[in-house]
């Protein structure tokens, strides 16, 4: 019977440390992934970080020059369809176990160089013209999803809906 105490203690003990040393390292980590994005806070291009976290980063109206993108184990959302974007501009990024969205500004196209590995890469950016910007996204995708959309494809298909809503709640008077 104390050989069973013995050893219950001892794995208590032991899944005690274990736990311990690991939020040791995820705080570790989640500080450094925090302080990469602060170092960036005045440089031309920043950087935007995720760890363990569902994270929105809207640009604000004004120039775009381009972004980093660092996601583990997150939702990012990078939301750029209020910023000016008129050249191209470079993304680059590393996501791993991630939801990565990029919402592009209207008229903006994107192109990628993704190296993903048991990823899902969807770009429903507009169609690449000629005298247009270009966002060249490049980057490391993985197990993760990477989502480029168009600003307000989402709104449009809610709106679609809300009409349709609309005309069957009304009849055919709508």
């Amino acid at each position: 019977m104390s050989n069973k105490i013995l050893k219950l203690a001892i794995g208590t003990a032991v899944a005690g440390v274990a736990i311990k040393i690991g939020r040791d390292k995820y705080k570790s980590k989640k500080r450094q992934y925090e302080e990469e994005e602060l170092q960036s806070a005045n440089d031309l291009i920043k950087k935007y970080t995720a760890f363990f976290d569902r994270k929105l980063v809207e640009i604000p109206e004004g120039p775009f020059e381009g972004c980093e993108l660092k996601a583990f184990s997150s939702k990012l959302i990078l939301d750029l369809s209020r910023a000016q974007i008129v050249k191209d501009v470079y993304i680059s990024f590393n996501a791993k176990g991630s939801f990565l969205s990029i919402i592009t500004a209207k008229g903006v196209s994107v192109v990628t160089d993704i190296n993903e590995n048991l990823s899902r890469i969807t770009n429903r950016s507009e169609k690449r013209k000629k005298d247009k910007p270009v966002i060249y996204l490049i980057g490391n995708a993985t197990g993760s999803t990477v989502e480029i959309v168009p600003e307000n494809v989402y709104l449009d298909e809610d709106t679609a809906e809300e009409e349709m809503d609309m005309k069957e709640f009304m009849g055919n008077e709508a």
